[in-house]
Parts: C-alpha cells; structure tokens; sequence
C-alpha cells in the first residue's frame, strides 16, 4: 500500500512540475471572472489514488479523529478553510495550490506545500507536524481540489478579501467610508451580537461545530489568524455564516481585535509529541 501511495503521489507532483494539473485551457481559467469550480463532493478520482482523496479530505474535515496519535487543539483543516477547503475568499486549497512551491518573502527561502502544511499543523493546530502518510494525504486532497487549476496564476477568490488599512489617528473628522483603528470594546458588543450565538460568550464554540477562538483549544499566537487584519479579512466575507447582511470592514476589524485580544496558547506543541 505504501509503494501504491508513493507512486501516485509521484504522479500528483510530476502533474504540477508540468504546470497544469489537467487544465484543458489554464490561460482561459486564470483569466475567468468567476472563481474557480474545484471537483464536485463525492467526485473522486478512480482506484488508489481516489482512496488518498478521500483519506485527505477525512482528515482535512476530521482532523483530531482521522490523524493517528493527534494531541493538538479542537480546530481542524476545515475551521479555517471554509466549505471542506472550497469556499472562495476563505483560503480555498484550489487557489493555493497552483502558487506553490513558493519563496517566502521574509526568510528567501522556497515553501513546498508539505512545508505549508507542517506548519499549519504546529501554529494553527499546535499539534506535533503530522506524518508522512498524513501529508501525503493531505497533498493529495489539495490536489484534486485543485483540478484544472492553472499553476502558478492567481486566482479570482484566493486567500481572503482585502480590507484597507485604517486611517491614522488624527482630531479632524475623517468623513464616512473612513476605517479608524480597530476597536475591542466595540467589538466586545459586536461579538455579542454576531458571533457569540455559535462560538459562546465565552469563545468556547460547540454548537454547529463552530470552532473555539481563544482559550486553550483555539489557534496560537503564532497562527495568522493571531494578525487582526487577517483575521477581519477572513470575517468580512465569511461570517456569520449564511447570513444576508455581511459585516463591515469596520466592523470585522473591531471583532477581529477583541477575538485576538483573548488568551490563547503560544504556540508551543502539547506534551507528550
């Protein structure tokens, strides 16, 4: 099983080095105003390469159950990349993997996406990195999400929407449309009112699986979401879930700063992996 899975993982890789990962036309694709349509659910790919799909997309929904020995927090792949990782501007995997390998701007040092996903596991997860066969499940996931994909374009709906950086601080009147610095006693009344429902007053999650914000179980310090603008880029187009009145830049902002105001871990991996 091991030399099957080496060998289609093989293939997976060899498709990406030749930059079209099935794309019939990858200059119509990345030139497309709508956003990429990954494979339907349940639309998986025949024989052993179908089993590590499906293998990756059990563990991406069900992390702490599907990995084997996971002692990290109460997150999975899911809590943050929205809609099993389809979902656009919630960091969907198909406009990820298309942009890797990539170098990192900071260190000038090229990030493989297995490194991308080690590292998810330790800032985002605080768990140990996973395995090899967790990771190459994973890759494969990712993948297959990414079919027809075009390598190495940006695509309509990667990552998250952006919100502008708030105005600096001044005593004149800033006039409508102005972001001011982000607020957490306002946000405190907002979260109340929008968020605490699903994630509990106290950030706790449970209900509709809706994942805790701080505390213990949550995302560490050195997770992305630990970034107020991050995080409130990820809130203005995601949440509350399904409802019709979105929230404002501004508002995301105040949220996302009294969110990451609360206590979490800091990112050390939990004993004992």
């Amino acid at each position: 099983m091991r030399k099957q899975t080496g060998f289609f993982l093989a293939i997976v890789m060899a498709l990406s080095v030749l930059g079209y990962a099935f794309s019939a036309n990858p200059s119509e694709a990345a030139a497309s105003s709508k956003t990429f349509e990954p494979p339907g659910k349940g639309d998986y790919p025949p024989g052993p390469l179908g089993a590590l799909v499906k293998q990756g997309e059990e563990i991406f929904t069900n992390t702490r159950e599907a990995v084997p020995g996971y002692r990290g927090n109460a997150l999975t792949c899911a809590s943050c990349h929205l809609d099993q990782g389809r979902k656009p501007y919630a960091a969907p995997m198909w406009g990820a993997y298309p942009m890797y390998p990539m170098v990192d701007p900071k260190t000038r040092k090229t990030v493989w996406l297995e490194d991308r996903i080690r590292m998810c596991f330790r800032n985002a997860l605080n768990a140990a990195p996973p395995d090899k066969e967790t990771v190459q499940a994973l890759d494969a996931y990712i993948f297959w999400l990414s079919r027809g994909a075009p390598i190495g374009h940006e695509l309509k709906g990667r990552g998250y929407v952006t919100i502008a950086s708030p105005d600096r601080e001044t005593g004149f009147f800033r006039g409508p449309g102005h972001l001011r610095s982000p607020d957490t006693l306002k946000g405190f009344g907002l979260y109340a009112k929008s968020c605490a429902s699903c994630h509990g007053r106290s950030g706790q999650g449970g209900l509709h699986r809706s994942p805790p914000l701080w505390g213990p179980s949550s995302y560490t310090m050195k997770s992305g979401f630990a970034s107020v603008p991050l995080l409130a880029e990820f809130l203005r187009r995601n949440m509350p879930p399904g409802e019709d009145r979105q929230l404002t830049d501004q508002e995301s902002l105040d949220i996302a700063a009294y969110v990451d105001s609360q206590p979490r871990p800091r990112g050390k991996v939990p004993p004992g992996n």
